[in-house]
């Protein structure tokens, strides 16, 4: 089953992590075409009163930092573990990584994610379901918006404006997308609603959702 997440290579959001909860602090963008890296605090947090800056040289007293060019922020640089550490290669298959990854971007989000202080920094990913995918996925199947509404139990208009881009429900579109990516959340749906729907639909879905949690 292929995954409509895709991860960012160029973005990072940052967490301050204290004892009951976490804080969101702002975000590290990579520009590659002034190969530039740049720390935006949230506006919310800088202004708080516990708040804290992320590294020595990445002040509080303005809210956007900029890097020099090809060179990350010493302080975030120092969180990413060194190569000649033995552990390194073990840090890297426990992230799901290469060793020889070099994006630091990639490397924070992952071995660089818990340094030495209290900020997380979280990788950011991109979805890349959207309402073309739905139609393309019906026909696949041969599905009529009819039967994919009462699959799913949502109104037929309502389907229909989002496979026309005149409505933007987002989370009638994540349902939908949770029933093509999960088979087994489809299985349990149809479980409910199948019965409203024709006998050879029924089976073709259960066929299609069967060979899918198969391949995966």
């Amino acid at each position: 089953m292929q995954s409509n997440l895709e991860l960012r290579q160029d973005r990072l959001d940052i967490f301050h992590e204290g004892r009951k909860r976490r804080i969101f602090v702002g975000e590290l963008r990579y520009d590659k075409e002034k190969e530039i890296y740049e720390l935006i605090y949230n506006e919310s947090y800088a202004y708080s009163d516990p708040a804290i800056p992320v590294g020595p040289e990445l002040d509080l007293f303005k809210l956007r930092h900029q890097s020099e060019k090809g060179k990350l922020f010493k302080s975030l640089l120092d969180r990413i573990p060194s190569k000649d550490n033995p552990a390194y290669q073990d840090y890297c298959v426990s992230q799901g990584i290469s060793p020889h990854e070099k994006n630091p971007i990639i490397l924070l989000g992952t071995i660089g994610k818990r340094g030495p202080s209290s900020f997380i920094f979280e990788p950011v990913y991109v979805n890349k379901f959207s309402s073309k995918d739905i139609k393309k996925l019906r026909n696949k199947i041969g599905l009529t918006q009819h039967d994919l509404a009462v699959a799913l139990d949502i109104s037929i208009v309502t389907l229909a404006r989002i496979e026309t881009d005149k409505s933007y429900d987002l989370n009638t579109l994540r349902r939908i997308q949770v029933f093509f990516d999960f088979p087994d959340v489809a299985l349990w749906q149809l479980k409910q609603t199948g019965g409203g729907l024709h006998s050879e639909i029924l089976a073709k879905l259960i066929q299609y959702f069967n060979t899918i949690k198969r391949s995966s």
